[in-house]
């Protein structure tokens, strides 16, 4: 009796080893919508896909266009409707996917600050899909103060530790901020000029010496209570890199010309994802600890929004990193 009822458990058990094992859960279909609106252009996009599984466990083994094309997006705000038409985009890369990119686009519009907007996606073969955004409002930026403004103009007659300082009042409706310092100038190419700028670090590997080997760069950061930052640079991170252009294009005739101070603001969707698929910058997370942030209603996705503000500091004509 016993060895018969062996043979049946291992009868079961080889049955069993033959069925394919699949670790991946059926497919959910729903539709997947990415749109972030901003106030620094006139022209938003919205992206509108659906959920796909892949052929193998590697979902980089998927090639083929989930874009749902049959879509009507709009965009409700509170002076009206707005509709979208399809367009298609150059893909920037075409390792994966050899096709444009199907988007809907709306031109002109720009959202304006603090207000309410309702991204609605009605598909006849998907469904409906809507996710509500609060662009973040005006923050303030103070005007450098006198010492900053100094220092900027004249960076190598100071110490390496001296702060270049921005105060700033965020928007109490936004959630997160990054801060940057840009430095713009022309170089001249071949007996041509052609602009551009590169940004100052807040760290390096080599802080005591304010190198530029492994440079960090200020990141997303969630707003305090107060709403009030003060954002703070280091002189000699700025000389760093004035030094550093000047390595580069060592025969070239290079003109800097003003400093920018930019400030982009976040809303609550754009953070709350943000912060999710950035969890590994936590050295005590696993990435598991969260859940996927999705606002839409009706689907998966994201639609955020964020602000860009600045501030424009021209260097003197003089200015010791010319040449």
């Amino acid at each position: 009796m016993a060895k018969n009822l062996t043979a049946y458990l291992l009868s079961l058990f080889i049955l069993a080893c033959e069925q394919p094992f699949d670790p991946r859960a059926p497919l959910d279909a729903q539709m997947v919508v990415f749109s972030i609106l901003s106030t620094d252009r006139d022209v938003q996009f919205v992206r509108v896909q659906g959920t796909y599984m892949a052929p193998d466990v590697d979902a980089a083994s998927y090639t083929s266009d989930n874009s749902v094309k049959d879509a009507i997006v709009s965009i409700r705000a509170s002076n009206g409707v707005y509709f979208t038409r399809d367009t298609l985009l150059a893909r920037p890369d075409t390792g994966r996917y050899k096709f444009p990119l199907y988007a809907y686009v709306l031109n002109p519009f720009t959202p304006e600050r603090g207000r309410s907007y309702e991204v609605i996606v009605q598909s006849a073969s998907r469904g409906q899909a809507f996710a509500t955004v609060i662009v973040p409002g005006q923050p303030t930026l103070s005007i450098p103060t006198y010492e900053t403004k100094r220092v900027l103009e004249n960076s190598r007659n100071y110490a390496d530790n001296v702060p270049l300082l921005f105060p700033v009042v965020l928007s109490p409706n936004a959630k997160g901020y990054v801060a940057r310092l840009l430095l713009y100038y022309d170089v001249l190419k071949a007996k041509q000029w052609e602009e551009e700028r590169v940004e100052i670090p807040v760290m390096s590997a080599d802080p005591s010496r304010y190198g530029l080997y492994l440079p960090r760069y200020p990141q997303m950061a969630l707003i305090p209570s107060t709403s009030e930052v003060g954002i703070v640079f280091r002189n000699g991170y700025y000389n760093a890199v004035i030094r550093n252009v000047r390595y580069v294009y060592p025969s070239n005739r290079i003109i800097f010309k003003w400093a920018t101070f930019v400030l982009l603001q976040a809303d609550r969707n754009l953070y709350d994802y943000f912060s999710v698929t950035h969890a590994g910058r936590d050295p005590w997370s696993i990435r598991l600890d969260e859940a996927m942030v999705s606002r839409m209603e009706g689907g998966l996705g994201i639609v955020g929004a964020y602000t860009l503000d600045s501030l424009v500091n021209i260097l003197p004509s003089n200015f010791w990193g010319n040449q």
